[in-house]
């Protein structure tokens, strides 16, 4: 990622329990939607779908789901008269490799202390 806000603003985004659960539940996908009249793929929910299997209401859910919109997670799509949610998948391939670089950055050094810390005993 080239701008480091864009990952902070991603980290805060699913920091929260119920937008983490949210988005867990889009990023599994293979839900059958309620939402009548239309045909989704496995991985598109609508705020009916997710308010059936979270103990939210609808307004929160949509709420959440609007925050991770804005964090870039997750796409918002119109299908008729309902919207509908969906990992977007470049976004979260890219904030994946961008997590993966800071653990090849500041990981471990494999002999117990993280990369970058002393190994400092007390009386020292």
């Amino acid at each position: 990622m080239d701008n480091n806000m864009d990952a902070i603003i991603i980290m805060r985004a699913l920091g929260h329990p119920q937008r983490y659960a949210l988005f867990s539940d889009l990023l599994t996908g293979t839900h059958a939607s309620c939402c009548d009249g239309i045909e989704l793929d496995e991985t598109a929910c609508c705020v009916l779908d997710l308010a059936d299997r979270h103990p939210l209401a609808q307004s929160t859910i949509s709420h959440h789901l609007q925050i991770l919109v804005n964090a870039g997670v997750v796409r918002r799509e119109r299908h008729g008269t309902y919207q509908v949610y969906r990992v977007d998948e470049p976004t979260w391939d890219e904030f994946r490799q961008h997590l993966w670089g800071l653990n090849l950055v500041h990981g471990s050094t494999g002999a117990g202390t993280p990369a970058g810390r002393l190994n400092v005993k007390q009386g020292e």
